[in-house]
């Protein structure tokens, strides 16, 4: 895995040893970010980081703040070394960067609590069933998405239960083998 464009460009991410992390390809978040550009200013949640290879690569690209939402222990020590790789410190006074070692649920519920939103919001869950229905319910219960915000999600081609009532319309879809990219814009607020 590696940067793929901004000041970090060409550089490595750590990689799992094992398998229990799907990280995403560079192909796949290659053709994510080319959706997502520009992100120069952009306020960014990475749920699901995994390895933080989607927060950096924002930060990469001058995103002006990201925040790591992780649960898994070994995970949570990748994110930490890949910064720590790349001379990013979250503890540093004024940094730009958090990590929440924490479920999904409940950091929309602190986010939500702290009064924050955000320019786009990266989820690369695993490929279960019923996930893209939690994250559904989420964005509804706790809007943390910006007006004019970008949700994208990256999930398994078979997942497609993103209901009816999906808060946000769908801006674009790609496939990629097993891997679907689906983005939603907030566009409610303009619509309303």
């Amino acid at each position: 895995m590696r940067i793929i464009a901004g000041k970090f460009k060409s550089r490595s991410v750590k990689a799992p040893k094992n398998m229990k992390i799907r990280p995403t390809s560079d192909k796949v978040k290659g053709a994510l970010f080319n959706m997502l550009e520009p992100l120069e200013g952009s306020s960014v949640v990475d749920f699901y980081a995994g390895t933080g290879n989607l927060g950096i690569e924002a930060l990469s690209r001058m995103a002006s703040e990201v925040i790591f939402v992780e649960k898994g222990i070994e995970s949570l020590k990748l994110i930490r070394e890949n910064l720590e790789a790349f001379g990013i410190n979250p503890k540093a006074t004024g940094s730009n960067v958090r990590i929440l070692a924490s479920e999904v649920a409940s950091a929309f519920y602190l986010l939500h609590q702290e009064g924050k939103k955000f320019d786009i919001l990266l989820a690369d869950p695993p490929y279960e069933a019923g996930v893209l229905k939690r994250l559904q319910n989420l964005l509804v219960q706790y809007p943390i998405l910006k007006e004019d915000g970008i949700f994208a999600i990256e999930h398994g081609a078979k997942d497609t239960d993103l209901g009816g009532n999906f808060p946000y319309p769908m801006i674009r879809q790609k496939k990629y083998g097993d891997t679907l990219l689906t983005l939603f814009k907030n566009e409610s607020a303009a619509s309303g």
